[in-house]
């Protein structure tokens, strides 16, 4: 009897839906809502709330529904409606994040068994890494964080100003420094980004001096000096993010951000190569003087 039970899909999802506890039909998808909320809401700032309740606002249209019993197909029609609504990427991805959090919340409390959210597809073919950029007003968001003292926002204003990728960025050490010329040497990746030349813009300056004066193995270090490793690093930019509201972005979007700055203030299209580590042809040229200077001077167009 059971190992035929195990045979089919459907007998195995009677056999489960049999062992729901009676307490479980009774909850509601809205239910899970308020409940997640009410813990999560105590400690999310501002931003990362209303980002939140704006995706609850289009989640809410299953309230009334048993959690038990929403489907893959109940959550791919309100992201497939929010697509044909012209919704952006980003708040199509906020949806998928808050389906995902309620559907954990479930199932830690056995409500539900499977996760509906991890089945969900978001619109488009999503690429390794959604380039996604902070625009203006984040940006200012951004700044004013990281100059009230919010934790690790400074490193994040850091990865916007210099295109470093997060691995090459967190790999900085003390030599990576150089005061006389003023730039970072570091990189990682391809022949043209390895050891390249970043100028410190001016507006990160005080940030990274800062980091320098902690003396660790590595200029970001965790409070004991140890170099911090990109696994480490992600959660501690995610809480920066829900800070500013922006629950899909992760560390790639702060290259992406530094190159449309860069293009948008007019930066010399060999200047932003070098900077970013891109080929452009002549990989083996190495640095002159004249090159960091001539780096220095492009990099300042950035506001």
């Amino acid at each position: 009897q059971m190992s035929n039970m195990y045979c089919s899909p459907t007998a195995l999802d009677k056999y489960l839906a049999s062992n729901i506890p009676a307490k479980s039909l009774a909850v509601t998808w809205g239910d899970v809502y308020n409940q997640w909320s009410a813990k999560k809401y105590a400690k999310a700032g501002a931003a990362s709330i209303a980002s939140y309740k704006a995706s609850w606002a289009r989640l809410c249209v299953l309230e009334k529904k048993d959690m038990c019993k929403v489907t893959i197909d109940d959550l791919q029609s309100i992201i497939d409606k929010d697509e044909a609504n012209g919704l952006s990427k980003s708040s199509i991805s906020n949806d998928k994040v808050l389906m995902k959090a309620l559907f954990k919340h479930a199932m830690e409390r056995d409500i539900v068994y499977k996760d509906y959210s991890a089945f969900v597809e978001l619109p488009g073919v999503e690429a390794k890494h959604e380039k996604g950029a902070f625009d203006d007003i984040t940006m200012r968001k951004l700044e004013n964080l990281a100059s009230s003292g919010f934790p690790w926002a400074d490193t994040v204003l850091m990865l916007c100003y210099t295109g470093f990728r997060v691995s090459e960025f967190l790999g900085l050490t003390r030599f990576s420094y150089h005061p006389d010329g003023s730039y970072l040497q570091g990189g990682l990746k391809t022949q043209a980004g390895k050891n390249r030349i970043v100028p410190v813009h001016p507006k990160i300056m005080p940030y990274l001096t800062k980091w320098l004066s902690r003396g660790g193995k590595t200029i970001i270090c965790d409070d004991d000096g140890n170099a911090i490793p990109a696994y480490k690093y992600r959660p501690l930019f995610s809480k920066v993010m829900e800070e500013l509201g922006l629950l899909s972005a992760t560390p790639h979007w702060c290259r992406h951000t530094a190159a449309s700055r860069m293009r948008m203030a007019g930066v010399d299209e060999v200047a932003i190569k070098r900077i970013l580590g891109h080929s452009d042809g002549d990989v083996t040229e190495h640095y002159t003087h004249v090159d960091v200077s001539f780096l220095a001077k492009e990099i300042q167009k950035v506001s």
